[in-house]
């Protein structure tokens, strides 16, 4: 379910279709393993910051973030991330999408699945008629 409420704002419905298609293919190129996609959905700046449910360290800047989701593509052999509950606001330049995410990771070294949710919060920046991501913080919800 996609919402866009927030007491008093209003929010133009175009750009909050952008935002949602631009934050389905986050998670298309994520549960697709495809670094060419995930590549493509985060702006090339040097401010861009990745922070994963598993991570140890603050990814900051394009070269990082890649980095950081090529390695995740290539320890795991499957991923499965679908978002719940999602509220999108948008001021016209920026956009932030929170949720709930439910995850299914296979590492390839085998072993069980590591099945988990997450609080997730997207923040999206306008590059012309594009909204690229510019921010990715997931925190593990305790059991």
């Amino acid at each position: 379910m996609w919402l866009s409420a927030v007491a008093g704002a209003y929010t133009e419905p175009a750009d909050i279709a952008a935002v949602k298609a631009a934050d389905e293919a986050f998670y298309t190129a994520l549960s697709g393993r495809d670094l060419a996609a995930m590549k493509a959905v985060w702006a090339d700046k040097p401010y861009t910051i990745n922070i994963g449910p598993r991570s140890r360290a603050i990814n900051v800047g394009s070269d990082a973030v890649a980095k950081y989701w090529g390695g995740a593509f290539d320890f795991f052999s499957q991923i499965s991330v679908t978002k719940a509950g999602a509220h999108i606001q948008t001021n016209g330049s920026l956009a932030w999408v929170t949720g709930i995410e439910s995850a299914t990771l296979q590492p390839k070294a085998g072993g069980n699945p590591l099945k988990f949710e997450t609080f997730v919060t997207h923040v999206f920046e306008r590059h012309g008629d594009r909204w690229l991501l510019v921010l990715h913080h997931a925190q593990m919800i305790p059991n």
